[in-house]
Formats: C-alpha cells, sequence, structure tokens
C-alpha cells in the first residue's frame, strides 16, 4: 500500500460526497475491529489444528477486508487535496520618527485551518486498535506455547495473524497521519518606504526613527 503522506488542512477540499465516503468506511472500520476482537477471544488453548485452521482463514479474509477499506480511506484522502497551501506573508514597515501615521499596530490573531470532523483524532479509535494488537499478540503467544506441547503447527493461523496484525499497524498509521503540518512556508517582503510615503532614511541619518514590523 502507498504511504499516506503527512496531512495538511489547508491542502484538503472535500466534497460531501467524499466526505459521507469517509464516514461510511470510518464506520465499517470500526464494525471489522470489534468483529475481529470477538474473533481473537473465541480462540481457545484446546483447539484442534482444524480449529486453528478455521479461524487462521477468517483473520486472513479480516486483515484483507481492513487493508481493502483502508486503501480506499487513502484514495479520498488523497483525491481531496485540493491546493497547496499558500504562503504566509510577512510584511516589514519602517516608520519614520514624525510620521504621523506612528501608532501601533493591531497583530490579528491567526486562526489555523483545521481538519473536517470527519478527520480528527479518536482516542477511542485507537484505544480499540492498541487493544486488537495487544489480544493479537496474547493469542499468538498462547498457541505457539500449545504448538510447543503438542508438537504440531497449525498451518497458515500464524501467517494470518501476523497479516492482521500488519493491517492493525497500517490502520493506527492512518489514524496517526491526520495531524496537521506545523511547518508552514512563508515570504518576508521589506518596504522601501515609510508608512506616510518618505523613503526609508539612510544609516544614521535619522536616529529617533522607529520601525515595526507589520504580520
Amino acid at each position: 500500500m502507498a504511504r499516506l503522506r503527512h496531512m495538511n488542512p489547508e491542502e484538503l477540499r472535500f466534497s460531501e460526497q467524499q466526505l459521507q465516503q469517509l464516514r461510511g468506511t470510518h464506520r465499517r472500520l470500526r464494525r471489522l475491529n470489534r468483529s475481529l476482537l470477538m474473533h481473537l477471544r473465541q480462540i481457545r488453548s484446546h483447539f484442534s489444528d482444524k480449529q486453528y485452521r478455521d479461524a487462521g482463514k477468517l483473520l486472513g479474509i479480516e486483515a484483507s477486508q481492513m487493508n481493502s477499506l483502508l486503501g480506499f480511506r487513502q484514495q479520498i484522502i488523497e483525491s481531496g487535496r485540493g491546493r497547496k497551501p499558500e504562503a504566509m506573508v510577512v510584511t516589514i514597515e519602517w516608520v519614520c520618527g514624525t510620521c504621523p501615521e506612528n501608532r501601533p499596530l493591531g497583530v490579528p490573531e491567526s486562526q489555523p485551518a483545521s481538519l473536517p470532523e470527519v478527520l480528527e483524532p479518536d482516542p477511542a479509535w485507537q484505544s480499540e486498535i492498541d487493544w486488537a494488537l495487544e489480544l493479537a499478540h496474547r493469542t499468538e503467544e498462547r498457541v505457539f506455547a500449545r504448538c510447543l506441547s503438542r508438537g504440531t503447527l497449525p498451518g497458515g493461523f500464524f501467517s494470518a495473524l501476523n497479516r492482521l496484525r500488519k493491517a492493525l499497524l497500517q490502520q493506527k498509521f492512518h489514524l496517526l497521519q491526520t495531524t496537521p503540518e506545523e511547518a508552514m512556508d512563508f515570504e518576508l517582503r521589506l518596504s522601501e518606504t515609510c508608512r506616510c510615503g518618505e523613503p526609508l532614511a539612510e544609516p544614521g541619518e535619522n536616529e529617533d526613527a522607529s520601525s515595526v514590523a507589520k504580520y
């Protein structure tokens, strides 16, 4: 599966249909997580080889379904990247000492872009994945101990469990990518005149001149 790039809210432009698809994908992933948790709890140390093979087939199917849903989710997110974020412009304005415009500048508070609600971090979802990973690990240890005592290896069970673990880790990675990027490109502009229109004084020419930065 292709690597999902780190998300920047400024880039995301989803249609209502895409948002509905994301919600539906998330609901199906949550149901799948709960289903595999139930199936992992049902695996017992006294299973026969056939029961382990059947359980392995079921876990393998769920891993494939999870990968398919994650791939669809990734496609929706990539298609929703409408544009690159615009660079923040920082303008430095010089103010002469006698400037009638020499007054404090108000600096508006920046409003960071937010993610669509459907992509906001969900601690409960993360905990659900962590618990599934822990349960898969415990199941693997328990079944492996059974194999050592009986001297038999349930064909396909461990490979299916490994595929499931990778799918869960991929799901966890996808959710972590909803964290907005903090880095932003910016452009610095230097004004050559005062705000009142007077040309910028040469160094030492006006000792009383003050300068302020306008952001």
